[in-house]
């Protein structure tokens, strides 16, 4: 879109409105009001992006609808930098962010218990009915690593599920009586199934 109150940008500059312009020069951005150069940032650097367009609305130099044309970002994006700006300034964007939120039901203490219930081979839903914990966030804790749920071999069915198909064809074909004799658990489904 060109326009003459920029005689001095190139035709590569992004126009905002009338006012304000943006332009890529190397590994910066450039954001230009008139012919004066007012604001830059690595091309790479989001926060600073966030920043410096919901300050352009905040201080009605550009609008919320500009910004989402010019950049094509969401509407709804827009209006949450705009509010992060209003409310928290500067510190919104490059403030530090408080460490990891924990949960306030799994406590070093019901994670040590919670922790005993499944080393005893306790399910979820048994350990969490016991102390009042939905299953769920066991099973949460379990996915990000904060519990650890143990595999234990406790018959001969179990060890066999976790050898792979070559392990269990060897001892099948090991056995004296073949199959039949180590898969007794398949052997018994068969049986079951015929009548």
């Amino acid at each position: 879109m060109p326009n003459t109150l920029f005689p001095v940008f190139p035709s590569d500059s992004k126009y905002i409105n009338s006012k304000i312009a943006v332009k890529t020069i190397g590994e910066n951005v450039y954001y230009f009001n008139d012919e004066m150069a007012f604001y830059f940032h690595h091309k790479d650097n989001y926060k600073s992006f966030r920043f410096i367009t919901s300050q352009m609305v905040e201080l009605k130099n550009v609008t919320q609808m500009e910004i989402v044309k010019a950049f094509d970002v969401s509407k709804e994006s827009v209006k949450r930098w705009v509010k992060i700006c209003r409310t928290k300034g500067e510190s919104g964007f490059f403030g530090t962010r408080k460490g990891q939120k924990r949960g306030k039901v799994l406590t070093e203490e019901v994670l040590s218990k919670v922790q005993s219930g499944l080393n005893l081979e306790k399910s979820p839903k048994t350990i969490g009915a016991e102390l009042e914990i939905k299953p769920d966030t066991i099973r949460k804790a379990i996915t990000c690593g904060r519990l650890t749920k143990p595999k234990i071999l406790g018959n001969q069915e179990q060890a066999l599920e976790l050898k792979t198909k070559s392990e269990r064809s060897q001892q099948d074909s090991k056995a004296p009586l073949g199959m039949g004799c180590t898969n007794t658990e398949g052997r018994m489904d068969s049986i079951v199934k015929k009548k």
